[in-house]
């Protein structure tokens, strides 16, 4: 492999940060600013580019994004964690900013991408990793790649297992040329996947949504039908927790089948349910989402090694 490239660019000075949807508007000026806060660097490797934002300091915290989605489905998490952890979050290659990669859906290739750009951002120490829905199958092949890096793995909203899904029906927008018609499905498919309750649904929301559909080049469901995340979880054997909402419409009601599942893989992991909430769940609870996850992480000390123990090692990528 070619040696890594990066880009550092100063937070607010490159004109070539991520877009903002069609026209700008209040309700995403908390989302440009939280980008404009970010320290980004793109990390680019023979199969393709990812883009990656950080925030604060302290133990690395890296979470990978949902399907046709990007680093703001976090958004509501970033200042909080940011207070304790220096929290990295890529762009997964084919989504947001970055760039498509060589190998297009593959998610070896995105998750050798992925690990390039932690070796980069973070070295060989420990990091505690996080991937909501597609982002946890992602991060399970990450996980193969850096196992001995992961002090713990949080499946947020996880898909491509064995448990019941259920299917779900999204609405069309490409074809739509008018502005309005095309924000309208958008709307519809939060209601439809991602927000259990469509009086949360608020202008945020769904200029994120917008965003990230618009500026999705992958199709995350071939790969998530093929249920690969058993086999890579049980090849890393990093220690896991796993959080949903309660009224995750892919999911719900068959909680029984992913806790039985969970504890399959690690018998000591935290199996958590956030009530009413749905499928985004970090955004639609996201003070309960946030206390939630900081308990996950914390329960990762008692079971795992001391971070001086990964100095020195090093990791074929």
């Amino acid at each position: 492999m070619k040696e890594n490239a990066a880009r550092d660019v100063i937070a607010g000075k490159d004109e070539n940060r991520n877009p903002l949807p069609s026209q700008p508007r209040a309700a995403f000026r908390p989302v440009s600013d939280l980008d404009r806060a970010s320290r980004r660097t793109e990390i680019a490797t023979e199969e393709g580019f990812a883009v990656w934002r950080e925030w604060g300091s302290g133990p690395a915290l890296v979470l990978l994004h949902g399907g046709s989605g990007s680093w703001m489905h976090f958004f509501r998490q970033i200042e909080f964690f940011s207070a304790d952890y220096r929290v990295i979050v890529p762009d997964m290659p084919g989504f947001g900013d970055s760039s498509e990669g060589s190998s297009g859906t593959d998610p070896e290739a995105m998750a050798r991408i992925l690990a390039a750009g932690i070796d980069q951002l973070a070295g060989q120490g420990p990091i505690y990793l996080a991937g909501f829905s597609y982002g946890g199958i992602i991060g399970g092949y990450l996980a193969k790649l850096i196992a001995p890096q992961v002090t713990g793995f949080v499946l947020i909203g996880a898909v491509g297992h064995e448990a019941p899904m259920q299917s779900v029906s999204l609405s069309r927008w490409r074809h739509l040329s008018d502005v309005a018609s095309r924000h309208a499905m958008h709307r519809n498919n939060l209601e439809a996947i991602m927000i259990a309750e469509p009086g949360r649904i608020d202008a945020t929301a769904i200029l994120i949504q917008e965003s990230n559909a618009e500026r999705s080049r992958h199709d995350t469901r071939p790969v998530a039908r093929s249920k690969p995340l058993t086999e890579v979880l049980d090849a890393s054997c990093v220690p896991l927790a796993a959080i949903w909402g309660e009224r995750d419409h892919l999911a719900a009601p068959h909680f029984d089948e992913r806790r039985a599942w969970l504890a399959e893989r690690d018998p000591q992991a935290p199996f958590r349910l956030i009530t009413d909430a749905g499928h985004w769940v970090q955004y639609e609870a996201p003070d309960a989402f946030n206390d939630v996850l900081a308990d996950c992480l914390r329960s990762f000390a008692d079971r795992t090694p001391k971070p001086e123990l990964f100095q020195g090692e090093q990791h074929d990528r």
